[in-house]
C-alpha cells in the first residue's frame, strides 16, 4: 500500500498495541481510525511491566531475534514516554527466595552481561524475606491506566479518530459492528487482544489464540523504596494509590474476568511471606484480565491471510513491552516499506496456517 493521507486504516482495539500501532501509522502519514468496545482489556488490567530481560532473555525458549525485538521495543519506550508524558518506574529489584531462585538470578545476571545490560548486586531490604537481591536499571514498569489515557491523547493529537463500537464480523476490507454499522478501509488491524479470537471463523490463524487469566490486587497505604520488586511470579509495584501485588497466571481458567477468591488468597499469602507488613494492609481493589497467548507464545503480527486484514495480538505477558516495536513494524508492513524478513517469518500469522 502506498503511504497516503487518503488511505484509511481501521484498528480494532484501543489497548497498548492498537494505540502504538495507530500512532506509528499516523506518523507515517496514514489516516487512522481506532474502533474500541469501551470495555477494559488486558492492557488496562496488567501490571505494565517493561521487562525484556526477565520475561524473555532469561527464557531459552525465546530466540535471539525475538529477544532483540523486545530490547528494541524497550528502547522505543523511552521515546514514547517522553512524547506522551508517561512515567517509567525503575530500577527493578529482583529477589530470590529459594536456592532455585538464586540460580535463576545468577543465570539472569550472566545473560544480562552478554546483552550489555547492567545488573547490580545489592542488599536485601530489611523488611523482605529473601536470600539474594540484584537491581536492574533497564527493567521498568508503567501505570497502565494512566498510560492508556496518555496514548489516547497523543493518538488524537496526531489526527487519529476514535469510534466506539464492538466488531462482530469481518470480510476483506470490511468490518461490521454489533450496532449494524459497516466500516470499510484499505487495511484493518485486529489488535484487541483475546477479543480477536471472536473473529477466528473469518481468520484461521486466530484459532491458536487462547486466554491466560491473570489476577492481582491493590493494598492501601503501602509504598516501597524500590518502585518495582520481583520474586518469581510475584511482583510489587509502588503506585500513587497503593501497592499493586501481582500476578496469577491460569491458562485453564474460563475466559471470564470475574475475580476468583482462591488464587487471590494464594497470591496474598505468597506476598505476606516475602513482605510481612502486607498482612496488616487493607485490600482496596482486585481485578482480572485475559492475556492473549498463542501455542508458541509468540505474537501474531502481520497479514492475516484475509485480504486487507492484519493481526497484532498474541502478546501473552508482554503487550505493554512489545507495543512500540509492534506498532513500528506493522506500519512498515502496511505502508509497503522494506521490513525485516526474519521478523516477518518469526511473527507471521501464516506460521499456523501454512
Amino acid at each position: 500500500m502506498k503511504s497516503s493521507r487518503d488511505s484509511l486504516i481501521l484498528i480494532v482495539g484501543a489497548g497498548p498495541v492498537g494505540l502504538c500501532a495507530g500512532i506509528a501509522l499516523l506518523k507515517d502519514g496514514l489516516r487512522v481510525t481506532l474502533v474500541d468496545s469501551g470495555s477494559p482489556g488486558a492492557g488496562w488490567a496488567s501490571g505494565g511491566m517493561l521487562a525484556p530481560l526477565y520475561e524473555m532473555a532469561a527464557d531459552p525458549a525465546y530466540s535471539e531475534n525475538f529477544v532483540q525485538f523486545a530490547l528494541e521495543s524497550a528502547r522505543l519506550w523511552q521515546e514514547f514516554a517522553a512524547e506522551s508524558g508517561i512515567n517509567l518506574q525503575s530500577p527493578t529489584l529482583f529477589l530470590a527466595r529459594t536456592e532455585i531462585e538464586v540460580e535463576v538470578l545468577e543465570s539472569l545476571a550472566q545473560r544480562a552481561a552478554k546483552l550489555g545490560l547492567e545488573v547490580i548486586p545489592t542488599d536485601i531490604p530489611q523488611n523482605m524475606q529473601a536470600r539474594m537481591a540484584i537491581s536492574a536499571p533497564s527493567e521498568r514498569a508503567l501505570e497502565p491506566r494512566a498510560a492508556l489515557k496518555s496514548l489516547v491523547a497523543q493518538f488524537c493529537a496526531l489526527g487519529g479518530e476514535l469510534v466506539l463500537g464492538q466488531a462482530v464480523s469481518l470480510a476483506p476490507h470490511r468490518l461490521s459492528l454489533v450496532d449494524g454499522r459497516t466500516l470499510t478501509a484499505q487495511a484493518i488491524v485486529l489488535a484487541h487482544g483475546f477479543g480477536a479470537a471472536g473473529m477466528k471463523q473469518f481468520v484461521p490463524a486466530l484459532q491458536t489464540l487462547s486466554p491466560v487469566k491473570g489476577q492481582m490486587v491493590r493494598v492501601a497505604h503501602m509504598q516501597l523504596e524500590n518502585p518495582v520488586v520481583r520474586a518469581g511470579r510475584l511482583y510489587f509495584l509502588s503506585r500513587s494509590n497503593g501497592l499493586v501485588i501481582g500476578a496469577t497466571s491460569d491458562p485453564q481458567a474460563p475466559p471470564e474476568t470475574d475475580v476468583d477468591l482462591d488464587p487471590i488468597l494464594a497470591l496474598l499469602a505468597e506476598a505476606k511471606a516475602l513482605l510481612p507488613p502486607v498482612a496488616k494492609a487493607a485490600v482496596i481493589e482486585s481485578w482480572a484480565g485475559l492475556r492473549p497467548d498463542t501455542s508458541d507464545h509468540l505474537p501474531l503480527v502481520g497479514h492475516s491471510g484475509v485480504e486487507g486484514v492484519y493481526l497484532a495480538t498474541g502478546t501473552y505477558r508482554n503487550g505493554w513491552l512489545l507495543a512500540p516495536a509492534i506498532g513500528t513494524y506493522l506500519s512498515q508492513l502496511i505502508s509497503g516499506k522494506t521490513s525485516d524478513s526474519v521478523l516477518m517469518k518469526l511473527l507471521a500469522p501464516a506460521r499456523f496456517t501454512s
